[in-house]
């Protein structure tokens, strides 16, 4: 019997290679089916990897390390059963092999793990830097336990508890408070997660003809069902009912009658271009860390309970907090919802999130003088709706359609109650 295969599926439309931050396994090591065994840093954030098969590991590739970049698809290793025996590992002349060390002639190689840098690189997992910048530790001091002398989190980690204190400076030197000014620029480096969602924004605007719409929404009757149904959602969920969790049950709802804005725009099969209508709705909420922006999706939203939405919610951005998610938390959006009124922001344009046909940026609820049905004039809370759409899928009319059906059942949320 034949082994089995493990390797990294693309999670994503643009998604051709991944980093691996740490294996969690050694090779001959036995493991159970869907236990982690290898935590990835895809183009959207650092997912675990879960075997497929039960069994003892086997034939890791030899250019597969931590901090390798590999391909998608491509074999890293097998999972053997018992009486299957896996076949030898083939390593294509145009695999993604680890970055050699930069060597100088004149110079010798320093050892692995030493915490000499002769080019001034500091080799560390993405993990690893973070876990430097939230403890405060300079990476250069750090040695490195990876192969290679590549740096783990968990070496900042011990290199923290037992740091001693610096060396008192010399008494011609006067120590000066506060922050001090960098003599030259600097550079900082953008994380995977930063640098190819940037390329990825950059290949919409440059792809997809976009255009905006923009509605203002009177938030009167959402604010009074969202504190009608608070108590409801705490005492089944334990959390608070936020306005972005009611945001995507109301679009859900709205986006079974309006296909073509839960479409997306592809290629069929031949290379012919055509809308793809979804069947199920999955809304993606746009999500920002300090390693990046991630949208994890919130799979058959309109089929979910307004309890489930909240729940899900909550739990996507614990995760976002140390940007692990498992795979299926990121693939399969249909739809993508940006809210940034928290942070005090008003109205935006959201860039479109390839392939989706559209996405929704809504900003702070605030409170602006309205006309009244009676021809008078109040204080209501409203908030900036802006859809924008890629304008080969939908015309103006029919997005102009969808955000004022949308407004309507934000106005009027009441179908949430049955």
């Amino acid at each position: 019997m034949m082994a089995t295969e493990f390797f990294i599926h693309k999670m994503s439309e643009h998604m051709e290679t991944a980093r691996i931050i740490r294996w969690l396994v050694k090779e001959g090591e036995r493991v159970d089916r869907n236990q982690v065994i290898m935590e990835v840093e895809t183009d959207k954030a650092v997912v675990e990897m879960e075997a497929p098969a039960g069994g003892v590991i086997r034939n890791i590739r030899p250019d597969a390390l931590d901090g390798s970049v590999v391909r998608v698809g491509e074999t890293i290793c097998w999972i053997a059963g018992p009486g299957e025996v896996p076949p030898p590992i083939e390593i294509k002349e145009d695999s993604i092999r680890p970055p050699a060390p930069k060597t100088s002639p004149s110079v010798s190689q320093p050892e692995v793990g030493s915490k000499t840098r002769l080019t001034g690189e500091v080799r560390a997992t993405p993990v690893a830097r973070r876990v430097a910048k939230d403890l405060g530790v300079d990476l250069a001091l750090v040695t490195g336990s990876g192969p290679n002398g590549i740096i783990r989190d968990e070496d900042v980690r011990a290199y923290a508890e037992k740091k001693v204190e610096p060396v008192a400076q010399p008494e011609s030197v006067q120590p000066t408070a506060g922050p001090q000014v960098p003599d030259s620029d600097q550079w900082v480096d953008l994380s995977r997660i930063q640098a190819l969602t940037g390329q990825r924004m950059l290949a919409s605007v440059r792809t997809a003809p976009q255009f905006s719409l923009m509605l203002e929404a009177d938030m009167t009757n959402f604010l009074w069902l969202q504190e009608a149904l608070a108590e409801r959602v705490q005492a089944k969920t334990g959390g608070k009912l936020s306005v972005t969790a009611l945001l995507v049950k109301i679009i859900a709802e709205t986006l079974k009658h309006h296909p073509l804005a839960n479409a997306s725009y592809e290629e069929k099969p031949g290379g012919q271009p055509a809308a793809r209508l979804h069947a199920q709705i999955n809304i993606g909420v746009a999500l920002g860390t300090e390693n990046g922006l991630v949208v994890p999706v919130i799979r058959q939203a309109d089929q979910l309970s307004l309890e489930d939405v909240a729940a899900r919610l909550s739990a996507y951005i614990e995760q976002a907090k140390t940007m692990r998610f498992a795979p299926t938390d990121l693939d399969g959006g249909t739809f993508t919802l940006s809210n940034l009124g928290m942070y005090g922001i008003h109205q935006f344009n959201a860039i479109l999130n390839p392939p989706q046909s559209a996405i929704l940026a809504v900003g702070k609820i605030v409170k602006r003088a309205v006309e009244l049905p009676d021809g008078g004039l109040g204080l209501r809370p409203v908030m900036n709706l802006t859809l924008t759409v890629d304008h080969r899928v939908m015309d103006g009319l029919q997005g102009a359609r969808f955000l004022a059906d949308l407004q309507s059942r934000l106005e009027k949320p009441y179908f949430l109650l049955s």
